[in-house]
């Protein structure tokens, strides 16, 4: 039987050169990223799909974190090809199609759509594809790496739901909160925080409150929505050899908090939009 990446390929193939996916199904788009690096951001993301894949959703993870990608090496693959060479011409977007863990898709080199939003060498072709990208999955994940980044911003103001990843870390959190005071006025929607490695809910909701308190002092907005990931040695265990921790510890209490993440963020509508990913860049 064809894996979900051979027949995207064969999807994008066969894609007419007027066809538009605007204003159709599209993936639900959720973005990851941090104030600072360090937190777990990725290993997250690549859980979460997996997660999302054990639930029966379509899914596709892009890499879109700058000079920093490792989802490969998270999850054992092997990628010499990613979105700069469909950039160059070099390869099609279908060829850089990754077959990941638990029936996930992989992109590296993600942050090349920021590249391929802005530039006059875009061609209607490469919008197609991606459009077609967009059409084949029920949800895109993106590590989008830092969140003081031109691409980590452009990805958050672009998504239908941001996590902003933290540790109960003093550095992590101020971090945190200035990426948030950075993106205002630039991004619609307030991301949703994440405490990764708290050792118990209890820590994570006390950091939250204080969290969303300071935010609705100083930023006079509203607090962000917050859940959390619990530290499990597991995880190391699982990242040392390069698989996801949901696989590999099941009935871990990270496992666990991911599950609960995925089915929360899976119960979202699907957004229908007039606007592609690649518009919204």
């Amino acid at each position: 039987m064809r894996d979900q990446a051979s027949a995207l390929r064969n999807l994008i193939q066969r894609q007419p050169a007027n066809h538009s996916a605007a204003g159709g199904e599209r993936a639900r788009v959720v973005a990851f990223t941090s104030g600072k690096g360090g937190v777990g951001k990725s290993n997250l993301a690549l859980n979460v799909a997996v997660a999302m894949s054990q639930a029966g959703s379509r899914v596709c993870l892009l890499d879109a974190n700058p000079g920093l990608s490792n989802i490969d090496v998270l999850c054992g693959l092997n990628c010499y090809w990613n979105l700069s060479h469909v950039l160059t011409g070099a390869k099609s977007l279908g060829d850089v199609i990754l077959k990941g863990p638990a029936g996930i898709n992989v992109v590296t080199g993600a942050s090349g759509l920021i590249e391929l939003a802005t530039s006059e060498r875009c061609s209607a072709e490469l919008i197609e594809q991606v459009a077609a990208l967009e059409a084949a999955y029920d949800v895109l994940l993106v590590d989008a790496g830092a969140g003081l980044t031109e691409t980590a911003q452009r990805f958050a103001a672009a998504a239908d739901v941001t996590l902003l990843v933290t540790t109960p870390e003093p550095t992590a959190i101020a971090d945190a909160y200035a990426t948030l005071k950075a993106w205002q006025g630039r991004v619609a929607t307030m991301p949703d925080v994440l405490v990764n490695r708290a050792t118990s809910a209890a820590q994570a909701k006390q950091i939250l409150d204080r969290f969303a308190q300071t935010v609705e002092t100083f930023l006079r907005c509203s607090a962000p929505s917050g859940c959390c990931v619990v530290d499990d040695d597991l995880v190391t265990h699982a990242v040392n050899a390069r698989q996801p921790f949901v696989l590999s510890s099941p009935d871990g209490a990270a496992a666990r908090d991911v599950r609960t993440l995925a089915a929360r963020l899976l119960a979202g509508a699907k957004p229908v939009r007039k606007l592609s990913l690649i518009e919204r860049l």
